[in-house]
Formats: structure tokens, sequence, C-alpha cells
């Protein structure tokens, strides 16, 4: 994470805070309030009052209040991205109710996002804006521009976009190791070798999971000794849904992937439980397919409703709590600044460190990125053992899934190769942020369905 070499770590800083001026703030009139929460979809004209910009007293600590609202580009029942972040939207508004009052809008469409956050602006007045999608980026870059006293928090978003934005920060809860894993469990259960991936975009973070995804694959075919020692697995990929939200188009991708391809392993990106609902119905037809949880635990969601998942293998989980809980407890401190942050594996945990493969958390809720639950009556004790052994590793960056040699074909927007595989990492070379957040490149081994 840049910007933390001259100030206190965000760790530090948590803990700082909770004892001390955080602590202090909430604790006037009664400690932590587990306030009622502010929750309406959509944000009610208010009369703007002046902010307190003094932190040093607790005086003016107790009569500071911070308005934050979040912009979702899906609905809170997806039971995927949207719901993620309104989980982390729900968990900061109860711990800091005392001082702390949030709102937010759903499905706003990512081309309507700039004058739908400046029409609330203009009635409210907030402190924080929390905008949660890739495609917002240049609402927030003009909005910045024009309400400088607003600090604008992007998710997913290059920093570099922002560099000449003081207040706006970019932050991002990061996949591709645990992508990496999933791919260990689907190439060590696979029967047919042939596994997929249904994006919903080509963006560089959808590119970096389906290729870790796809590695992964080989890693955990091999492994096990099958489909060639991971040689003639088969990878594929279908064109972009072009859209973040798609239940029915996703749908139909994952069951031509099935159908068409004998497919018995899907990764995506698309924020509902629509494909995972699709491999579970493939089972009631004598049929195994396997595919993951996608930004919540989606196991949990169909427990909660009396079902107990075949195809559910493990999955990606976000914890965007102490994200937010960190970034507005900076900005209530009056010590926000302009950062990036990019959360894996041991970050937002209170040890980073590796623990033994008996003691590791692999498959339980831990830090800001963790993995789903972990299906061991089907995926076999030796990729459990190895899942949870590179899970510990790659807390603490003793492993990483971008490591050379790797080769790759360029693709465009929609998949289509742009070049025989070259290639693109070279032996003992691992690849840092910049080279993976603007990858655009496949793995050799993924097929590319786009015609």
């Amino acid at each position: 994470m840049r910007g933390l070499s001259e100030k206190v770590s965000r760790r530090d800083f948590l803990k700082l805070a909770t004892a001390s001026v955080i602590g202090l703030a909430i604790g006037l009139g009664g400690g932590y309030a587990w306030g009622r929460e502010s929750s309406t979809k959509t944000a009610t004209p208010q009369t703007p009052s002046k902010t307190t910009t003094s932190s040093t007293t607790s005086t003016s600590l107790a009569q500071r209040k911070i308005r934050a609202l979040w912009i979702y580009v899906g609905p809170i029942g997806d039971y995927g991205w949207t719901k993620a972040h309104d989980d982390g939207r729900k968990y900061v508004q109860n711990k800091f109710g005392k001082w702390l009052v949030t709102r937010y809008l759903e499905k706003v469409p990512e081309d309507q996002a700039y004058s739908v956050i400046k029409d609330q602006l203009e009635t409210t007045r907030y402190d924080a804006v929390f905008a949660t999608s890739w495609g917002y980026m240049n609402a927030v870059k003009r909005l910045a521009e024009e309400y400088p006293q607003v600090f604008f928090y992007h998710c997913s978003g290059p920093w570099e976009y922002f560099k000449d934005e003081k207040n706006v920060t970019t932050y991002f809860a990061e996949f591709y190791q645990l992508y990496f894993l999933n791919g260990i469990a689907g190439g060590a259960v696979t029967e047919t070798c042939k596994v997929g991936y249904v994006p919903a975009f080509l963006t560089p973070e959808v590119i970096r999971h389906i290729n870790a995804f796809a590695m992964g694959s080989v890693y955990g075919a091999k492994l096990m000794g099958k489909c060639g020692n991971g040689e003639k697995l088969e990878i594929y990929v279908t064109k972009p849904l072009n859209a973040w939200f798609a239940p029915s188009a996703a749908r139909n991708a994952a069951k031509m992937l099935v159908d068409n391809y004998d497919v018995d392993v899907i990764a995506y990106t698309e924020d509902s439980t629509s494909i995972l609902e699709t491999a579970e119905s493939y089972w009631d037809e004598g049929k195994k397919v396997y595919s993951f949880s996608h930004y919540s635990n989606m196991y949990e969601y169909f427990l909660k409703k009396g079902k107990k998942l075949r195809s559910h293998l493990t999955g990606q989980v976000a914890n965007w709590g102490p994200i937010y809980e960190y970034l507005l407890a900076r900005l209530y401190a009056n010590d926000a600044f302009k950062e990036d942050i990019w959360a894996r594996l041991g970050d937002f945990t209170p040890i980073r460190w590796k623990r033994p493969i008996s003691e590791s958390k692999a498959g339980q809720p831990e830090g800001a990125v963790y993995l789903a639950p972990l299906n061991t009556k089907v995926i076999p004790s030796k990729a459990i053992i190895k899942i949870k052994e590179l899970y510990e590793d790659m807390r603490e960056l003793l492993f990483e899934p971008f490591t050379g040699p790797i080769w790759g074909y360029r693709i465009d927007s929609e998949g289509r190769p742009q070049e025989s595989p070259k290639l693109k990492v070279p032996p003992g070379v691992r690849l840092g942020r910049n080279d993976l957040w603007y990858i655009n490149w496949f793995y050799e081994k993924i097929t590319s369905l786009v015609k």
C-alpha cells in the first residue's frame, strides 16, 4: 500500500485509534454505540451543517458527525459484490454509530454515476463518497475536482488515474491468490479434465483472476496426477457478459460450457448465485458439476434456505468491513490522506505471518479476503493440505501465483487472441502490482470461446 512509509501503518493506526483518538471520541457518552442503522435506499435532503475541523479536544470530536454515501452498481440482494460492500457499510454503521451516518444508492448505472452522485452532493452534506465499481472512475475524477471538501473513495480503480486528485483514495480487496487456490480444488476434482470461466468483463482485475484460476487448475491436476499431469487439462473462457449482474446470461453461459464442452468445474465473475445454482441443478440430473462462492459465502446463503449444496467447492470472499473501518477512522480523526489499499491474504488480520498447516484458517473468515468453506468431502485430502500450505505461504508472500516462467497471449477487450503465445513472465520473475494491475493477456492453456 502506498503512502504509509511516512505515516503510521494502517494496522498500527487501527490499534492506536481504538485505544486513543477513536476510543475517546466514541467513548464520550457511554462507549461504543450500536446505533440504529441509517440506510435508506435514496438519500434524503438534509440541512447542511458546519463540519468541525479540529480534533484536538474531546469536545470537538464529540460534536463531529461524518456522513458517508455508498454508490452500488448492483442490487444489495445479489449476494455477491454489492451485498458484500453493503455488509461492510452496515459493519461500520454499527461500530461507529455514535458519529457516523450512512446512506446508499443501489443499481446506479456506471454511465449515470456522475449525475446521480452530483445530485446527492447538491442536496445533502456528505464528508465521504464510496464509489464501488470500476466504471465509476470518470465520475469520481470529475466530482473530486468539483467538490474538494468531500473525500472520495474509489473501489477497484488504479491510483494512477487519480494521481492529481488529493481527495481521492483507491482501495480494493484482491482475489487472484484465492482464485489460484480455487483452481487447485477444481483441477483436483475434475473428472472430464475440462474447466471453465464466465467473466463479467475483461478488465485487468478479471483477467488476472482468470489466469490465476487457470494456472491453479493445472497445478491441482498435476498434484493429483490426472489429466496428463495437467498437460491435457482444457480451460475454456466464455465471451464476457458485459454486465456485473446478469443472472440469466450467466446461467446460459454456464450451461453452454457444460452442455457443449463437457466442463465440470466453473469459476466466474458475476454478482449473483446463478452459476452456483446452475451447477447444483446438474446434480439433480445425475451429472457432477462444481462451482464456487464469489464475494460472499454463498454456501451459507443456501444453508439459510434449508439447502445443502453438493456443487460448492470453496470460493473467494471479501470482508470490506475492516477496510471501511480503517478509512472512516482516519477521516473522523482528521487524518485522512491520499493512499492506495490493495488488500490481499494476511491484510487486516491480527497476525500476518504463516501458521502451521494444522492451524491454518483457510476456509474460515480472516481479514479482508479469505476462502469460503472447503468441501472436504469432495476435495482430496492431498489437495486440501496443499491449499492450506499455499494459503499460509501467500499470507507471508512466500508464494505468488504469477511467478515465471509463464507463457501467454495478448487479448482484446472481448477475449480474442491478438498474438501467438509468448513468454510473459521470465523464469524466477515475480509479477508485482503494476504488471498485475494492467494485465492484458491470457495464460497459454486458456481457450477463448469468442468468435
